[in-house]
C-alpha cells in the first residue's frame, strides 16, 4: 500500500497555492482495474499531487514499482485476468522479465541522454522512448511482438532533406503498420491522418507555447485561469479566458459555450457564470457530477478543446483541427530529430551549432520537454492515474 498526501490547488489567473491537504489512500495493485473493465485506456481516474524537491528523479524512482518481479507480476496478472481470463497468470509470468527489461532499458536511455551532448540526445531519448512504448503494449497485448512488423517505427520523413531544412516544415508521413499506429489504436478512438506537419504538432505540446510565440509569431493554446472560488452549493469550478477568444472565434458568449459542450468527452458540461469578470477576461463555469473542482478530476476538462502541462495547468487549444493524443505527438517529433541526428549528422550539425537555423531554439526546449514529460505521461498511462511531481 502506498500512500501520498494529496493537496487541493488554489488557483488564480495562473498563481498556485495550496488549502489543507488531505490524505488519500491510493492502491496500486488495484486501481487502473476501473479503465481495463470499461475499455477506456486513455482516461484517468484522479490526480495525486506529489510533493519533492527534484521532480524528475522523483519521477523515475517512481517507476522502482515496475522493476521488482513480485510487485510487477502481480500489477500485469491484474491486467491479465481481465481481458484474458483463463490466461492471466500465464501471460503475467511470461511477460514479467520482458516488462522490467523494458522499462529498464529506458531508464538507461534517459540517463544517457541527460548526459549526453545534444549531437546524440534525440537517437537517445527516441529509443528511451521506443522502451517505454514497448512496456504499455505489453499491457495491452500479452503476445506482443507477435509479428515483425509491429516492430518498425510506423512512421517515416523524408530521406534526403533539401538544402534550405526547415525542421517546422518538416513532413511526417504516418505508415499503416509499426509502433506507431499500433500505439495509437490503445490510445485514442481518433483516425490518425496521413501526413502531420511538424510546425502543427509543437503548436499543441503546452511547455512549448512561449517558445512557439516568439519563434512563429502566432498562439496555438490559451493560459486558462482557475478561480479559488469553490461554490459548495452548486460544486462548480470557475475559469476565466481573454475575451479576446471570443472575437477570434467570431462567436457571441451564448454560442462560444455551446461551441465548447460541443467537444466534450465525458459527463461534464460548461455553462454561463454569474460571476464578475476582471476586465479583459469572460468567466464560465465547469461542473461535473461527482462535484470535483476541475483540478482534481483525472481527466480534466474531459473536453477536447483542453489540455494540461506537466504541472497541471491548463490552456485552451484555439484551433482543434488536429486531435492528436500527447504520446503520439511527442512520439513522430522526437523520430524525425532522432533520424536527422543519426542519418543527416552533418545537417544535423549545422542545425544546432550554427547561427543560422531558427529551428535550434524550438528544439532545445522540445528535448528539455520531452524529456521531462514523456516518461510522465507514460507513468500516468500504466497506473491509469495522473502525477504532478511538484518541487517544493
Amino acid at each position: 500500500m502506498a500512500y501520498f498526501t494529496v493537496k487541493k490547488p488554489d488557483i488564480l489567473f495562473g498563481f498556485i497555492g495550496h488549502n489543507k491537504g488531505k490524505i488519500v489512500n491510493i492502491n496500486l495493485k488495484f486501481n487502473y482495474l476501473t479503465n481495463i473493465q470499461r475499455g477506456e485506456t486513455d482516461l484517468f481516474r484522479t490526480v495525486h499531487i506529489i510533493p519533492c524537491e527534484n521532480p524528475y528523479e522523483k519521477m523515475w524512482d517512481s517507476f522502482l514499482y515496475f522493476e521488482s518481479e513480485p510487485t510487477t507480476k502481480q500489477f500485469l496478472f491484474r491486467i491479465y485476468e481481465h481481458t484474458h481470463h483463463k490466461k492471466g497468470m500465464v501471460y503475467a509470468f511470461q511477460n514479467t522479465s520482458k516488462f522490467i527489461y523494458y522499462v529498464k532499458q529506458a531508464r538507461q536511455y534517459y540517463i544517457a541522454a541527460v548526459n549526453s551532448d545534444i549531437l546524440v540526445r534525440p537517437l537517445l531519448l527516441y529509443y528511451g522512448m521506443v522502451s517505454l512504448l514497448k512496456a504499455y503494449v505489453l499491457t495491452q497485448d500479452p503476445d506482443y511482438p507477435s509479428h515483425s512488423k509491429v516492430l518498425q517505427h510506423g512512421v517515416t520523413s523524408r530521406k534526403i532533406k533539401k538544402s534550405r531544412y526547415s525542421f517546422a516544415e518538416e513532413e511526417v508521413k504516418i505508415q499503416k503498420e509499426g509502433l506507431l499506429p499500433y500505439v495509437h489504436s490503445f490510445l485514442s478512438k481518433e483516425t490518425l491522418s496521413d501526413k502531420y506537419l511538424i510546425q502543427d504538432l509543437l503548436s499543441l505540446i503546452p511547455e512549448l507555447q512561449l517558445a512557439y510565440q516568439k519563434l512563429y509569431n502566432k498562439s496555438s493554446l490559451i493560459n486558462v485561469s482557475l478561480s479559488s472560488d469553490y461554490d459548495f452549493r452548486h460544486q462548480t469550478t470557475v475559469f476565466y479566458l481573454p475575451d479576446r477568444i471570443l472575437d477570434a472565434a467570431h462567436l457571441t458568449y451564448t454560442s462560444f459555450i455551446h461551441y465548447i459542450n460541443r467537444f466534450n468527452e465525458g459527463s461534464s458540461f460548461v455553462s454561463a457564470s454569474s460571476h464578475k469578470a476582471p476586465h479583459g477576461l469572460v468567466c464560465f463555469e465547469w461542473t461535473h457530477p461527482s462535484g470535483n473542482h476541475v483540478a482534481e478530476n483525472g481527466n480534466g476538462f474531459e473536453n477536447s478543446l483542453f489540455t494540461q502541462d506537466y504541472k497541471g495547468n491548463f490552456y485552451f487549444k484555439i484551433n482543434n483541427e488536429k486531435k492528436l493524443h500527447e504520446i503520439t505527438n511527442h512520439y513522430i517529433v522526437m523520430y524525425v530529430l532522432g533520424m536527422l541526428c543519426r542519418y543527416e549528422t552533418e545537417r544535423w550539425g549545422e542545425i544546432i551549432f550554427s547561427f543560422a537555423s531558427e529551428d535550434m531554439y524550438i528544439i532545445h526546449e522540445f528535448l528539455t520537454v520531452s524529456c521531462r514529460k514523456f516518461p510522465n505521461l507514460l507513468y500516468d498511462l500504466l497506473l491509469g492515474e495522473r502525477h504532478i511531481f511538484q518541487a517544493t
